[in-house]
């Protein structure tokens, strides 16, 4: 029917126009079981540390040393493992290179057999002493390397010559820097488990991703994202492979697996875990809190 007297409201037209009924009827609702989703899934706990024993291969060079060995921060990171062994999992992944799994089984072993002293690295002291409380014969190598777009360009220079050096002006680096500085001294400060607690929050992860996401990453222009193409070789395609790693290890409904990583790995972690359909993000407040 069409409205073409003047006294004919638009919203009466508007309701002489729509259907009878508006509402959804029930089997044209959106509920993702009725497609095979949810459901058990295998859990995924992704824990990002500091680096127990910072190996300077970061941009930010920590001036501040936590002693990791020591008797108080032994007491504290038992409470860590405490936490983690409640919860329960079934494998553990560690921020080591996949194709050295050889390296690390050899390493592992020599620890359970008492001819490995573990130092200060978070591999050591997270993964390796969880792996042995558990009775794990095995942790899990899920570390990959970067594959770079060729040729590599200079940003920096780029920017220079395509007019954009305003991107390297704003100070969000010497922000940045601040944070991290001021991070690096409360370490020293607070107990082990506020510190990762604080790291593995939302809201920090959220803020730490951003420093990928200025500076260098801003120079393209037309068809030429020397900074995006940069970061995507890369950061972006290391954790997506690390991603693929651990998925690999989600085999049935009940696994658990933790994997300790760097906590800057984390937000791409994250965001892929939140949409794999084969498991559950467990949310490391739920597991240390």
């Amino acid at each position: 029917m069409l409205c073409f007297s003047r006294l004919i409201s638009v919203a009466a037209c508007a309701t002489i126009l729509l259907p009878a009924s508006s509402a959804l009827s029930e089997s044209e609702e959106f509920d993702p079981s009725r497609f095979g989703f949810g459901g058990p899934r295998a859990e995924l706990l992704i824990l990002g540390t500091f680096h127990f024993k910072d190996a300077g291969l970061d941009t930010y060079k920590p001036q501040h040393d936590v002693d990791i060995l020591g008797a108080e921060r032994q007491a504290e990171l038992d409470e860590i493992l405490d936490r983690l062994e409640a919860w329960g999992p079934t494998r553990i992944a560690v921020e080591w290179d996949r194709d050295e799994q050889a390296r690390l089984d050899e390493r592992y072993g020599e620890y359970l057999a008492g001819d490995f002293e573990i130092s200060s690295n978070e591999i050591y002291q997270l993964g390796f002493r969880l792996g042995k409380r558990l009775g794990h014969e095995r942790l899990w190598a899920v570390d990959a390397d970067s594959r770079f777009y060729e040729p590599r360009v200079d940003r920096e220079e780029w920017a220079r010559q395509h007019g954009q050096e305003w991107i390297f002006e704003h100070p969000w680096h010497e922000r940045f820097e601040r944070l991290y500085s001021w991070e690096d001294e409360r370490k020293t400060r607070l107990p082990l488990r506020e510190t990762l607690l604080h790291m593995n929050s939302p809201e920090r992860l959220a803020i730490g991703h951003g420093h990928y996401l200025v500076g260098g990453f801003k120079a393209g222009d037309g068809t030429d994202y020397p900074g995006a193409d940069h970061l995507t070789g890369w950061w972006y395609v290391r954790n997506l492979r690390i991603v693929s790693n651990l998925l690999q290890l989600a085999r049935e409904p009940d696994d658990k697996i933790l994997f300790v990583v760097g906590a800057g790995h984390v937000p791409i972690l994250r965001h892929a875990a939140l949409s794999a359909p084969d498991v559950e993000l467990i949310e490391v407040a739920e597991v240390l809190k």
